[in-house]
């Protein structure tokens, strides 16, 4: 009885933590207009800058079409975040386009 007492007391202890540590990806896909993006060098400085970002999964930007994709976690990135590099290298980001991916 107590070894069946002692199985049970430890599968729910592993099933709390395993319980606890999922956590889905609430991940977001931007797609911004960049009208000064025109010189590789800002084009890797951009895509550096949001890639080094906490929650940033992949960022790519354009020189041909002035645009910038990125996919994100929103639960870690906010708008404010995101602005916040485009006024650091004084870009003003035309067209947002925001998508859920599931």
């Amino acid at each position: 009885m107590k070894q069946l007492l002692l199985i049970i007391s430890v599968s729910i202890f592993f099933a709390a933590f395993t319980i606890k540590k999922y956590n889905p990806i609430d991940v977001t896909q931007l797609v911004v207009m960049i009208p000064e993006l025109s010189t590789l060098d800002l084009k890797e400085k951009l895509e550096l800058d949001f890639n080094n970002m906490t929650g940033v999964r992949q960022c790519e930007a354009s020189l041909m079409t002035r645009t910038m994709l990125m996919r994100y976690d929103s639960r870690e990135v906010s708008p404010e975040k995101i602005q916040s590099i485009f006024q650091k290298w004084s870009c003003t980001p035309g067209e947002f386009s925001y998508q859920k991916l599931y």
